[in-house]
């Protein structure tokens, strides 16, 4: 419903009648353009992280990698797997007050977990590590390192046959790009040798 009445009036000059307010409907709603969604601030992320931990004890080990899973899911953040690598054992040896004959050896485990985390947001990163950080137990160690497919194969046992297909295949990879390399070249050098005979021919 308009609320406003348009009034009518005759100027002497012009002798026919004008329109004081403007007589359209008003549609309902708020227009926003499309551009106003699209032009938002993009979130950088990181590439594939492996958040690793290592430790003396076992149990608690295993508890902080449930935590950190739990902790990641909770806040949306996308964990793509987690594993467990064989234990390291170090034999330390413990030496007699003022002489450097031995007294006791001992055998010690270290043990490690990674929850690899794809598409952290860098607004999350922090938070995520400083929380893991707080809930760190007591001879607990925590470092962050960029996924690679050497960190992932440590939890398998080494296979010769399959390092050996595998260095086979990375060689074959490297000859196919050398003579890549080698066929672009190659026609390069035909279509700049086309060109300048075009040329040649053109001024002759």
């Amino acid at each position: 419903m308009n609320l406003f009445r348009p009034q009518m009036f005759l100027t002497p000059m012009m002798g026919r009648a004008k329109l004081l307010f403007s007589t359209s409907i008003k549609s309902r709603g708020t227009f926003e353009p499309d551009y106003l969604d699209s032009s938002g601030p993009v979130i950088p992320t990181y590439p594939p992280l492996n958040i690793q931990i290592k430790g003396y004890n076992f149990d608690a080990l295993e508890s902080m990698q449930s935590y950190i899973h739990n902790l990641a899911e909770n806040m949306g953040i996308d964990v793509e797997t987690a594993w467990a690598t064989p234990a390291k054992t170090f034999q330390l040896t413990t030496f007699i007050e003022g002489g450097v004959r031995p007294k006791e050896n001992y055998n010690v485990n270290m043990y490690e977990r990674n929850v690899h985390v794809v598409g952290l947001r860098s607004v999350d990163a922090p938070i995520l590590i400083d929380t893991i950080r707080i809930a760190l137990p007591e001879g607990v160690m925590l470092s962050v390192h960029e996924h690679t497919r050497e960190m992932g194969e440590e939890r398998w046992i080494a296979d010769p046959f399959i390092d050996q297909l595998r260095s086979e295949l990375d060689t074959a990879d490297i000859e196919k790009e050398k003579e890549q390399v080698k066929k672009d070249a190659t026609n390069e050098a035909k279509a700049a040798r086309k060109k300048e005979l075009l040329l040649k021919s053109l001024t002759d």
